[in-house]
This record gives C-alpha cells, structure tokens and sequence, in this order.
C-alpha cells in the first residue's frame, strides 16, 4: 500500500492492535510445534502444486483442488474448522448468495473456502503472497484497490454480475481485520451488488476459540503484525478452533445497501459477542440462535481499552 491510500480517509483502519493478542493461551510443546511446521511447510508445497494445476481442470476439478489445499494447510497448522448451520437453510434457486463475514486473521479466507463454494474479495496485496496469492487467484479471486475510491463501482458491478451468474461472492464488508472481541463496521459498498442482482445476503459469523473453549484472538492479524509471528502463534496454539456460522439469509427486497449491512453485522455480532452494535430498526431483523456466552478475563485489548 502506498503512502498516499494509507492516508486516505477511505481506506479502512482497524481499532485493534497487536495488544489485543497479549491474552495467555493453551499451547502445544516445542515437539509438537516443531512438527506443525514440518507440516506446514510440506503442505505449502503442495499448494504451490494445486496452483499450477489448478489451469488445467475444469471447473469442478478447480474448486476440488483449491478445498484439498485449504484444508491441508488448515489441518498442517493444527487448526480445525466446526459449521454451525443455520435451523434456516440458505435460497438454492435465483441468483447466487453474497456471503458476508467477519474478518479476523487470513485464516477466515481458507476456512470459509472449505465451507463455502464460491470466489472471494481480497485486497490486491494478497494476490501477490506467494502460494497463498496464486492459489486464491485460481479460484477467480475479485480483487480490490482500497485506496482507489473510482475503482469501486467497477468491483461492485463485477461481483453483481458473478451472483446474476449463479457464482457466490464472499466478502469482509468491514475491510480490514479486527481481533474478534471488537467488530468493525460493516461498509455497505458491496451490499449494492446483492440489491443489484437481488441476490439474498448470507452472513457469517467466525469466531476463534482455543483449548478449553474460550473465544480468543490468537489467530488475529492486525497492525500490519508480520505474517510470520502471526503463523507461530497459531501453530503454537492448543486446540485452535474457527467456528464458521451460517446464518440466515437477508432478503434484498425492499432494503438498501446500507439496511442490509447493518442487519448482516448485528447478525454476526450477535454470535461473536463483539461489542453491541446500533442498527437501524428494520422488520426483517433475523432471529439468531442464542450463543454460548463464556465469561472472559478483563485482559489484552480490554484492559488496555479501560486503561
């Protein structure tokens, strides 16, 4: 990112910081950890390989290698995914879903490849990572300029145009990261291809949670935190689990991006237990099911918010 978009007022700014991580958690031994790299590192390699043959399939064969090798890397890492569906299954006739998540460590990305079919946003950087990059590339990746505010209206139209096609679009409306115990506003700019296309809206709500069942924000990556102390928390984290929830679609009808946009992120807060959101009364509020609510140490992000 050049210094001129990390000044615009546009591109958006995470209130998290890498403090928020400072919270203890359960951790695997240096033999185990040792491991988890070996792993890691045999299965970015093969990564790399479904990148390159990803050319070659055809569509269906496409998608199957990009899953395998999301999960590979996923289970190299010593993480594990668990879905949540909604009792309200998502519209399977019109055009295709906009599914909308929370965004809190690149991880989301792999997970909900695994979960959810479909091409997602990313920010342009990440398309030029190294095997991660290429390998979201293969999938048709949508990617967005932050810094260019004219370009915006192009990438809404291109993603309306996939959902009238029948290929699902994911996106982090909040269009940075966030630690998971904050949640960022949900922009409504993409919102405008689903009222477009009248296409339903499907959020989803991803939450981390570790060894004994605490939600926690060890896979966070935040204030341009680098990648790799990001990666050796994780891989040092006992029990790392992403819990991915699907929750009820929104319908379009009669809503504007911004309605929408603020349904989606009160519905995912709800689930997350990120901090309460203030939206807009709207008959079509979704009912979610009730979370679990786990009694948290006032420590990390929160002490240093109180301090």
């Amino acid at each position: 990112m050049t210094a001129a978009q990390t000044l615009s007022p546009w591109v958006p700014r995470s209130a998290c910081t890498p403090r928020c991580t400072a919270d203890p958690v359960p951790t695997v031994d240096a033999t185990l950890q040792r491991h988890r790299w070996r792993r890691l590192t045999g299965a970015l390699a093969g990564a790399g390989v479904a990148a390159l043959r990803a050319p070659l399939a055809g569509t269906r064969g496409r998608r199957r290698l990009v899953v395998c090798a999301a999960a590979r890397l996923l289970t190299a890492a010593g993480v594990r995914v668990e879905v949540h569906a909604s009792p309200v299954a998502w519209p399977r006739t019109g055009p295709a879903p906009l599914v909308v998540a929370n965004h809190v460590s690149w991880l989301d990305g792999l997970a909900l490849l695994t979960v959810v079919p479909g091409v997602p946003v990313a920010k342009r950087e990440i398309g030029d990572w190294p095997v991660v990059g290429r390998l979201l590339r293969r999938t048709g990746v949508v990617l967005v300029e932050r810094g260019r505010l004219r370009a915006l209206p192009g990438t809404v139209a291109e993603v309306a145009d996939l959902l009238r096609a029948g290929t699902p679009v994911t996106v982090h409306p909040e269009g940075t990261t966030s630690c998971g115990v904050e949640l960022g506003r949900f922009r409504p700019a993409f919102f405008q291809a689903a009222v477009d296309a009248a296409a339903p809206v499907c959020p989803v709500a991803v939450r981390y949670r570790v060894d004994g069942g605490a939600a926690s924000a060890v896979a966070a990556y935040l204030g341009g935190e680098p990648l790799p102390r990001t990666l050796a928390r994780i891989v040092a984290a006992r029990g790392l689990v992403v819990e991915v929830h699907l929750l009820p679609a929104l319908d379009p009808a009669g809503a504007d991006r911004r309605e929408l946009a603020a349904l989606a992120e009160y519905a995912v807060a709800e689930v997350t237990e990120a901090r309460p959101p203030v939206v807009t009364a709207h008959p079509r509020r979704p009912r979610v099911p009730a979370p679990v609510r786990v009694r948290r140490p006032v420590t990390g992000h929160r002490a240093a918010r109180a301090a």
